[in-house]
């Protein structure tokens, strides 16, 4: 646990590096803050979920970059994400994800890539009548197949499809800045696909993911994050997951995000608990 916690604190360290000395050579975008930051899965939006909003601060005609490294630490296993994504003229987002998945009983390790591509068709996160609409696509990769085999999964790839809304208001909850973001995923991930797609009880219906947060000041924002799972197979049961989180935004282009994170049972582990902390560079 410790060197995963030491491995983790100097990919934050090289990452805020590479990306702070760019920072202040490109010109400002959108409003801080509703670019959101990096999921788990590399697209812009929370933690647990990508939201509607595409990443950085790129507004038209404008390119926006961003690169994250994220930590969660959980009873039974830990969860490392490195990655990064690109936004063309706030319309298109191309993320990428690295996951190192640890059990601590062994330092067993399952390493997984997210590819992911997101597209805004309509509507505007502040402005307009219609909130903001996006679609996306999230294609997993294992390196590491065995475990996923070994439990029943179908397949050792697999891809998710989403549609997602998103709208802030700002005279919202108590007066401050608020947002709320709803997906529909179709997916067959298991335990986000660390565990394969699919298997003996296929569960193919569509899954809801919610989000909300509100901004206490016009650097910290609140929120909470919960997201429905498939359960596909028969010897693992497989449920919901959800954060409570505290997001940072010193300036437009860094945010620290720490987060209390609920995953359910993993693996035939007891429910897993835990902290997250993520950092995040964007241009």
């Amino acid at each position: 646990m410790i060197n995963n916690m030491r491995r983790n604190l100097s990919l934050l360290v090289l990452l805020t590096g590479l990306v702070l000395p760019w920072v202040y050579a490109h010109a400002d975008g959108r409003i801080k803050g509703t670019g959101g930051v990096s999921s788990i899965g590399g697209a812009g939006g929370g933690g647990l979920i990508p939201w509607a909003t595409l990443t950085s601060l790129a507004s038209e005609e404008q390119r926006g970059f961003t690169a994250f490294a994220t930590y969660t630490d959980l009873d039974d296993f830990t969860l490392d994400v490195v990655g990064g994504g690109v936004n063309f003229s706030d319309r298109l987002e191309l993320s990428y994800a690295r996951q190192s998945f640890t059990i601590k009983a062994n330092d067993a390790e399952i390493e997984q890539d997210k590819y992911a591509l997101k597209v805004r068709l309509a509507g505007n996160l502040l402005y307009g009548k219609l909130p903001q609409v996006a679609f996306g696509l999230e294609r997993s990769h294992l390196r590491d197949p065995a475990t996923a085999r070994a439990v029943g999964a179908k397949d050792d790839d697999g891809t998710d499809l989403y549609i997602s809304a998103a709208r802030a208001w700002i005279d919202g909850l108590f007066h401050r800045t608020s947002m709320l973001n709803v997906n529909l995923r179709y997916s067959q991930a298991n335990q986000f696909g660390l565990l394969g797609h699919g298997g003996d009880d296929q569960d193919t219906r569509v899954q809801v993911e919610v989000a909300a947060a509100m901004f206490l000041t016009r650097s910290i924002a609140i929120g909470a994050e919960y997201r429905q799972k498939p359960d596909n197979l028969n010897a693992l049961r497989e449920g919901g997951a959800a954060d409570v989180f505290v997001a940072w935004f010193p300036n437009k282009h860094v945010s620290v995000t720490g987060a209390y994170v609920m995953l359910g049972e993993i693996a035939g582990a007891r429910p897993q608990n835990g902290f997250y902390l993520s950092i995040q560079g964007a241009l």
